[in-house]
Order: structure tokens, then sequence, then C-alpha cells
């Protein structure tokens, strides 16, 4: 027989509570009070069974949030990688205590963990954008410098004097700009050359396509030439941007232009190193702001104009 210990105090029991069928009172007792039932102290139960796990569960979805919200920001991306881990583990956490206590808190924790997955994503994709983004400055800047050098070559060994040019007198620069069909590095990645340059391109353009319309100005029609020198892969219509420069102090793109062409950029296939394409472009330009005016090419991802090359279109 199993021995319970009472009260000191001889508690009255719950209501309804009816003892073991094989326990008895110790005699040593003594007598009990009238109408009195011994019964034993039971652990406490959890009254909300349904919400287990409730605080970590909130605490991983907020922290994953936040991780979210500032995987974007560039540096702060580093701690917030950090933020993101501690919320996928919390996340985790939270989903075996919610599945093993059948809470109905699992599909808050499900989202936790697939937000703070989402923020370690965030992180990584922006961290290599960004560190891409840094890369192409400084391959700009390596290569302006480069063309500093080339032209200081250049005039030492026609004069003796190794003087290095002002920006401005660079071939290729806005005040030199190059004749269309000569050769130029845009960044380090690509040999391009402005083939043609048809300014009054309006019937080729309109006869290319007959849903073309009319332009609002006059259409420019651009040829190029591009050959990639990188050591992966490029792809022209995103790695290079055309621009044409009017005489009114404004730049027009093939984005003013929503005609098809023959040969659009869109065509060019990835290129491997030392591929070739060519590709022609047109620009929507008002026709008082065309003669005089020039084309450059740079690179899409570029902070600055180190990487631009002009050419003249005449």
């Amino acid at each position: 027989m199993q021995r319970y210990n009472p009260p000191s105090n001889w508690p009255a029991p719950p209501s309804g509570w009816q003892p073991p069928p094989d326990w008895q009172p110790d005699p040593s007792w003594g007598p009990a009070p009238p109408n009195h039932q011994f019964w034993v102290d039971q652990p406490p139960e959890d009254p909300h069974p349904e919400q287990r796990g409730k605080a970590v569960t909130i605490t991983a979805l907020i922290l994953a949030g936040v991780a979210l919200l500032l995987c974007w920001v560039p540096i702060v991306n580093n701690a917030v990688f950090f933020l993101g881990f501690i919320a996928v583990v919390l996340a985790v956490i939270a989903l075996v205590i919610t599945v093993r206590g059948r809470s109905t808190m699992r599909g808050m924790a499900i989202a936790s963990l697939i937000v703070g997955v989402f923020s370690l994503v965030g992180v990584l994709s922006t961290q290599a954008l960004y560190s891409s983004m840094l890369d192409g400055v400084s391959d700009a800047a390596t290569g302006s410098d480069e063309n500093v050098s080339k032209a200081v070559e250049t005039s030492s060994s026609g004069s003796g004097t190794a003087t290095a040019p002002t920006p401005s007198a660079i071939a290729g620069s806005v005040s030199h700009p190059l004749a269309v069909g000569t050769v130029a590095t845009v960044g380090k990645e690509y040999q391009v050359t402005v083939t043609s340059v048809k300014l009054d391109a309006n019937a080729e353009v309109l006869a290319a396509n007959r849903f073309n319309d009319a332009p609002t100005g006059q259409y420019v029609l651009v040829g190029l030439t591009v050959t990639y020198i990188g050591t992966q892969e490029g792809t022209p219509w995103i790695d290079l941007s055309e621009t044409f420069v009017g005489t009114d102090a404004r730049q027009y793109d093939a984005s003013d232009c929503d005609a098809s062409v023959d040969q659009g950029v869109m065509d060019v296939p990835t290129l491997e190193n030392g591929g070739s394409a060519s590709y022609q472009l047109c620009m929507d330009v008002p026709t008082a702001a065309i003669e005089g005016g020039k084309i450059f090419v740079e690179q899409s991802m570029s902070f600055n104009d180190k990487s631009r090359v002009y050419w003249a279109i005449r």
C-alpha cells in the first residue's frame, strides 16, 4: 500500500476528487475530520497548451522581420546576417515545440522560419551585388589610368617628353570623341566599335516593323560591334549602356525609342572570351538636337563616367 502524508492543516479536497482505489490513510494519523477526503497535490497543468512555444515563436518572427527589412542596407547587413541566423535557429526550435505540443502557433513558427531564410538569402544577394558594383568602379578607375598611361607613352614617343595629358584631351573623352569605326576598350571586359550612325533613319526604322510608330522627333540608328575580352561571360544588353548626347544638353538612349529594329541588342547571345556580335540601337532624338551631338558607351553598373568612351556622329 502506498503511503501518503497528509497536509498539516487537512485541507478540503478539490470538488469531485476521488482517492486511488487501493489507498488507505495511515492509522497513526488519527481520526480525520468529518466528511474529509484525503487528496494529493498534483503538478499544475498548462492552462493554455494550445499556445506552447508562443514566446520563442514571436521572438523568431520579430528578429526575422527586422533582418529582412535591413538586409539591403550596406555594411549594416553584415550584422543583419547574424540576426537572421539567430531568427532561423529560434524558428526551428519553435517549430519543434509547436509540433510536439500540437500548438496553434505552428503556422507562425513556419512563417518565422521562411522569413528568416529569406533574410539570409537577401543578405548574401545584396552583398554579392554591392561587391560586383565596387569591382566595376575599381575596373573603371583602372581602365581610365591605363588610357592615361597609353596617352603618355604616345606623347613621349613623339616628343621625348613624358607629359600626361589633361583628362579632356584623352582620345574618347567628351571633348575629343573618337571617329566612327574606331575601336575602344570600355571598362575591362569589352572592346567596342561604333560602326555607323544614321542621323535620319525614320524610313529604315519604320520599314523594319509595320507596328513601329513614327518618332516624336527623329530616329537615329546606331550600329555597334562589341567583343567580350573578360574572363567569364558577357551579355552586352546588360553590361553596356549606349547614349546619344544631344546639343540640347540632354541624353537619349534606346529606352526613348519604342520601335523594333532588324538587329536588336536583345538578339545578341551571351558571349564567351573573344566572342563578338553586332547590333543596332535606335534613339528618338529631337531633330534640332541631333547635329553636333555625340554618342558614348559605358558600363551599365558604373557610378561615374570614368568608363565612358565618346564617339563623334560624323
